[in-house]
């Protein structure tokens, strides 16, 4: 049971910890209680192991929390109160909302002053109980895990050329989820080495092999698999990258979860060639407002088909950008989410196709795409 404390400043988490986990395994009945944190500010380190998110928030929202956050300690009058948090809340409301579904958890516990005013917001957005910290009156709030239902397929579309050296490995992670109803349908995309002798060393009926006889480029591989793929929920990976185990029940869970979303993506860890030994790090996923600035999405996600359908294929003609149009395509049409919590390994090293390109070069690409799907960013 994943419960999110929401609070003011997570700084002071650790001299509470215990205290919170009381009261989370007291509200919500359970008490196996695994604790995360959002907070819009962050005074004092933390021990890494309490897991902990600062939300992205533009500056004026959070100048509207910080007024709020201090006006509400300070303002006694219920009427006056009340009209702060009119007045303030609803510019700051939205960040702290995505931070606390990006948490992925089963119940909320608001442990902030002005909880009663923020409560509404995290109703209307949460699939879950929400509950105020301390509250006597709260009571159980009947948290349950969200279960996955094991009968919607996924299709994972691998694409490769050449891509021998970690092949192997990204498609074990596939075979290797804990959500076992998938299919891999890997496209070999006009190798020159034999690419599928690796993939008859896996004896399972999930993996599917396409070949194109020449090489037409990733759009076009991703093109040719998604046309092969049957599931109902779709993603991608490449070939020098591999998945947490539970990554895809995760990714599955959360579109069950939230049905009228159409995209979810994760953080990642990342791998850097001849470090492997080096304590991971983590690229932070950035919620999904800051998309028409960058790539914010990674390379771990799902969305269902009905956005397939109507988004329609990747665009061939746009080489090493071809995903960050097609999320940009997808954001005008389909609400997207992050999730705080990495759930996937990303390489790099030498032979990746970004980094056989400028930074300048990727740069006027990004551009490009922009400009084709009227986005206008100011630097």
């Amino acid at each position: 049971m994943r419960v999110c404390i929401f609070t003011a400043d997570l700084g002071t988490i650790a001299a509470r910890h215990e205290s919170l986990l009381q009261q989370a395994r007291a509200l919500t009945g359970h008490a196996d209680v695994e604790l995360s944190f959002v907070g819009f500010r962050q005074t004092q380190s933390l021990n890494k192991d309490i897991r902990t998110a600062v939300p992205h928030v533009a500056a004026d929202a959070y100048t509207a929390a910080r007024v709020t956050n201090a006006v509400l300690r300070l303002a006694e009058a219920p009427i006056m109160s009340r009209s702060i948090a009119r007045l303030v809340l609803p510019a700051a409301a939205p960040s702290f909302v995505e931070a606390i579904v990006a948490s992925d958890c089963d119940a909320v516990m608001l442990d902030v002053s002005w909880g009663p005013y923020l409560k509404p917001f995290v109703d209307a957005a949460f699939n879950g109980p929400v509950v105020l910290a301390g509250s006597p009156s709260a009571g159980p709030a009947a948290a349950k895990w969200f279960a996955v239902d094991p009968s919607i397929k996924v299709s994972i579309v691998l694409p490769t050329h050449n891509g021998v050296r970690y092949l192997r490995q990204s498609i074990q992670s596939c075979l290797d989820q804990t959500y076992r109803n998938i299919e891999l349908v890997i496209v070999d995309d006009g190798s020159k080495l034999d690419m599928r002798s690796i993939v008859e060393e896996f004896s399972d009926k999930r993996v599917r092999f396409i070949r194109h006889q020449q090489n037409k480029g990733l759009p076009a591989a991703l093109n040719t698999g998604f046309r092969a793929a049957t599931g109902a929920h779709l993603t991608w990976t490449s070939d020098d990258n591999y998945y947490e185990p539970t990554a895809i029940e995760r990714l599955t869970r959360f579109l069950q979860r939230y049905p009228d979303l159409g995209f979810v993506y994760s953080s990642m860890f990342i791998v850097d060639e001849g470090h492997e030994n080096a304590p991971p790090r983590i690229r932070r996923a950035l919620p999904p407002v800051e998309v028409a600035r960058q790539n914010v999405i990674g390379a771990c996600f799902m969305y269902p088909r009905r956005v397939y359908e109507a988004i329609g294929e990747y665009d061939a003609s746009a080489v090493l950008v071809e995903d960050y149009d097609y999320w940009l395509r997808i954001s005008k049409q389909f609400r997207m989410q992050r999730l705080l919590e990495p759930l996937y390994w990303y390489r790099y090293h030498g032979e990746s196709l970004t980094s056989k390109h400028t930074v300048e070069d990727v740069a006027r690409r990004f551009d490009v795409v922009r400009q084709q799907n009227g986005v206008s960013v100011t630097r």
